[in-house]
């Protein structure tokens, strides 16, 4: 059930009570963080919603805001529990739970601002103290890991499992495919951190149309913050009405391991691989393309039949993109960087018959990936003549926008020029080739094409490409 907490001044309260009923099943009044809470204006506040109801007076120590000793927050609590309310939040380890009424349900908490402990099930048996109609254990997300441990454990256990910051987010788009009774959102201000807006999980994520069926799709790398895979594909899944959500996840190589152990027990279809993790999930995967397989790169992985396959749709994506502004056969392309996207460019481009230059900060890399498709390996500073020229790095990407991944003079006059960063949308590189007469190709047009390449091969069913393709680039996340 979506719970929408309320807090702040009583006309904040009241308001956030009338909104909260457009997207939530229960009102959770946070006794502690509400500027008038006494009998009268809370029993105004129960009056004004038709939703069932949750009290919480939280103290301190628990991240709440209720300053006085315990004794005086239990008579603070069973005097406002005079009205009533459907349950009452009350900590684990609470002395006076004998003292609620028995037509009050209670939900008992544990809360760890600090980190996800390592054995969830020890803390889950130390909340047996008192019966509860509902269990809920909430703690700090230091990684992903953490969360999807909170995931499995939240399906195996039925208990409301939910991660805190940033990292934890995806405990509550995902709380109902992993049946967690209560996922606790916010309308305007967020009363914990991590928290999502209840308008974000229900318009963008379907989180009332989400269950045990769903598919889980999602973006893996570091960093994936300025990525709008989410609203691609979530955009595009609504449209197509499919059973499925797409999240990210920030996952570190060393996480790498870890993290494919952890979704083996959750319901996961397809990831998109970004940086640095194109190099990485070769080893976790059951089938792996042969032209992936050769470039070295992955950046799709698809489960079917319970095998995870990889693949690499960056190179087609971009070809693609860059090939609406005429054919590269017979071309020479200057492709800067030789990571994972680099790799997959070249390989597709020295398919489609261009001539492909590499120049990269690590000139030895640089020569290795040349080497493999039968290009040249090129410095920085010592230019050759080229048609194309193709940004592949993260230089230039938000926040550092300022940042060119090659020298002003060697963005040559009239050239097409292609920057696979998509935020800021009109990077600088991108900017000086147009001023120099150059045609330019937006990082968000081989985005647009490597993302239909992985909904065919995640849906695996025909697809209208033409209007998929229209969607994606006319919708107004780029």
């Amino acid at each position: 059930m979506l719970v929408i907490s309320v807090q702040g001044s009583f006309d904040e309260a009241k308001k956030t009570v009338q909104e909260g009923q457009r997207y939530g099943e229960l009102i959770e009044l946070r006794l502690d963080l509400l500027e008038k809470n006494d009998l009268g204006h809370i029993s105004k506040l129960k009056s004004a919603s038709k939703l069932p109801l949750i009290f919480t007076l939280r103290h301190k120590d628990q991240g709440g805001a209720f300053s006085g000793s315990e004794s005086e927050r239990e008579e603070k609590l069973l005097e406002l529990l005079t009205l009533k309310p459907d349950y009452v939040d009350l900590e684990y380890d609470c002395a006076f739970t004998n003292k609620i009424n028995p037509d009050i349900s209670i939900i008992s908490s544990y809360h760890d601002f600090e980190k996800t402990p390592d054995n969830l099930g020890k803390v889950l048996a130390q909340m047996d103290r008192f019966p509860a109609a509902i269990k809920k254990i909430a703690t700090m997300a230091n990684s992903s890991i953490d969360a999807l441990r909170m995931l499995n454990f939240s399906k195996k256990y039925g208990i409301a499992g939910m991660c805190m910051g940033e990292e934890g987010r995806i405990t509550r788009i995902l709380g109902p495919v992993v049946d967690s009774p209560l996922v606790y959102a916010s309308i305007e201000k967020a009363v914990a951190p991590g928290q999502v807006s209840a308008a974000e999980l229900c318009e963008l994520y379907r989180f009332h149309q989400l269950n045990r069926k769903t598919r889980i799709y999602a973006l893996i790398g570091d960093p994936v913050s300025k990525s709008v895979g989410h609203l691609c594909h979530n955009h595009i899944f609504k449209k197509e009405k499919e059973n499925a959500v797409y999240v990210k996840f920030r996952i570190t190589p060393p996480e790498v391991l870890q993290f494919f152990k952890e979704i083996s027990s959750l319901p996961f279809f397809g990831f998109s691989v970004t940086m640095p993790l194109k190099e990485h999930v070769a080893p976790h995967l059951d089938v792996i393309d042969a032209k992936a397989k050769a470039m070295g790169a992955i950046n799709t992985l698809t489960k079917r039949k319970g095998n995870w396959y990889g693949t690499n749709t960056d190179g087609k994506g971009a070809l693609d993109a860059l090939e609406r502004k005429g054919t590269v056969h017979g071309k020479t392309i200057l492709i800067i960087g030789a990571g994972g996207a680099a790799k997959g460019i070249a390989h597709a481009a020295t398919d489609r018959g261009a001539k492909v230059m590499i120049a990269n900060r690590t000139q030895k890399k640089g020569e290795i990936l040349a080497s493999k498709i039968g290009g040249v390996a090129i410095s920085l500073d010592k230019v050759p003549d080229y048609d194309i020229i193709i940004n592949t790095t993260p230089i230039g990407m938000s926040p550092n926008i300022q940042n060119l991944p090659i020298s002003d003079k060697e963005i040559r006059e009239k050239k097409i020029v292609f920057d696979v960063i998509m935020s800021p949308k009109k990077t600088k590189f991108l900017n000086i080739g147009q001023n120099k007469g150059g045609e330019i190709v937006y990082g968000y047009e081989m985005f647009s094409q490597q993302a239909l390449r992985q909904l065919k091969g995640w849906l695996d069913r025909p697809l209208d490409e033409e209007l998929i393709l229209s969607s994606i680039e006319s919708f107004s996340f780029f």
